[in-house]
């Protein structure tokens, strides 16, 4: 049978992150294709995964060498190239260092078959840590659980009109890893590429205002679909100084194309005027920015900061130290997911899951999917199979 999905996984480094991935796909036998499209390659890694029935014979994998993503720029073309690859009558973006959820996936990709009116649909995200010592990175690749959370998204946005969507979602990132339509995707896409924002976070809140002017977007809360690993982004800058970033870029005429492109959209697919939702999406983004600005530079954000240069060693120790309620926290997700209606299969499901992920993060699963590539990295001297950069 052709398969319904493909999944877009966009790669920039994090080799290991990658093998990781498909290794745990390849466990479950995930019946998707997955198209990868490489902005950072290495030879060898690229050899690999060319290779990929090789290594993982139970996935349909399409590997794409792109030019290197040196720029914002690069990547947005990298990005609307690939979704104009895709042959799937769905698709779903997906990162190397996270894990998909199938049994989510499966409902909502059943779900848009049986509602056209929809462009999109997921499950929750639950989000994970990993203690990999005193000291480590909580990003790293192997190690424990050390926390599950998750995004407690319970907001269906069904408004039949795209203004009305507009106004009771606001800013829904989470939905950059729904399930899409693909011609939807597509078209989001292009117009990141038209207007080539230089500033990812602006890109990212275009995307989750962009979306809602195609269709309605449905959240099944009984469900999950995405595990995504905390500490391993790699476009967060919480540091930067945004008074220089701001003299730098086009932030600000980036925001107003963002702002007039979403407005249009909206009213051409209302039939009405831009002018009635353009200051609704303006309050929207200043709301954003205010809290934004308030998080990494208001005064809670200062002292933390302080607390860091003075004792660094004791923020090491509160940022990596090993927790103990992981328990509790899954029982929680299970229990607000029964709440929810989900039945005693689907909490089974996710039981499995969050167990495969444990699995995927031990040794004895780094060893299996890295071992034979670890002459490769050892040799590699530009350090980059487990980098975050």
């Amino acid at each position: 049978m052709a398969p319904r999905l493909t999944i877009v996984m966009p790669l920039k480094g994090r080799r290991l992150f990658t093998f990781r991935f498909l290794w745990h796909a390849n466990k479950l036998r995930v019946p998707y294709r997955f198209l990868i499209a490489d902005g950072k390659v290495n030879e060898a890694a690229a050899q690999q995964l060319e290779r990929s029935r090789e290594t993982f014979p139970n996935l349909d994998i399409e590997y794409v060498r792109y030019p290197g993503d040196t720029c914002y720029r690069r990547y947005f073309a990298k990005m609307s190239d690939t979704m104009q690859r895709v042959r799937t009558p769905y698709v779903m973006q997906a990162d190397n260092d996270d894990f998909l959820g199938f049994n989510g996936i499966e409902r909502a990709l059943d779900f848009l078959d049986a509602h056209p009116d929809y462009v999109c649909a997921r499950g929750h995200q639950v989000m994970f840590s990993v203690y990999s010592g005193i000291g480590g990175s909580p990003g790293n690749i192997s190690g424990k659980v050390n926390r599950l959370y998750w995004d407690n998204d319970s907001t269906n946005i069904s408004a039949s009109s795209a203004t009305e969507r507009l106004r009771q979602s606001g800013l829904c990132h989470r939905l950059y890893y729904a399930i899409y339509r693909s011609a939807a995707l597509a078209g989001i896409w292009q117009d990141i590429v038209e207007i080539d924002f230089s500033d990812l976070m602006l890109h990212e809140d275009f995307f989750a205002l962009r979306v809602l002017t195609l269709g309605k977007a449905r959240i099944n809360t009984d469900t999950v679909s995405y595990y995504s690993q905390a500490g391993t982004g790699i476009s967060y800058q919480p540091l930067r100084d945004w008074a220089s970033h701001l003299l730098r870029s086009r932030f600000t005429s980036d925001a107003h194309a963002a702002i007039e492109r979403i407005a249009s959209a909206a009213a051409q697919a209302d039939g009405t005027s831009a002018g009635s939702i353009t200051e609704d999406i303006r309050t929207i983004l200043i709301s954003r920015y205010q809290n934004f600005l308030m998080g990494n530079y208001g005064l809670p954000a200062r002292i933390k900061r302080r607390l860091r240069e003075k004792w660094p060693q004791v923020a090491t120790y509160l940022q990596t130290r090993p927790r103990y309620s992981t328990g509790r926290e899954q029982a929680a997700i299970l229990s607000e997911l029964k709440k929810a209606g989900a039945s005693p299969e689907d909490l089974q499901c996710v039981l499995d899951e969050l167990g495969q992920v444990r699995s995927a993060l031990s040794p004895d699963a780094l060893a299996e999917y890295a071992g034979p590539l670890l002459p490769i990295a050892s040799a590699d001297a530009s350090h980059e199979w487990l980098s975050l950069a």
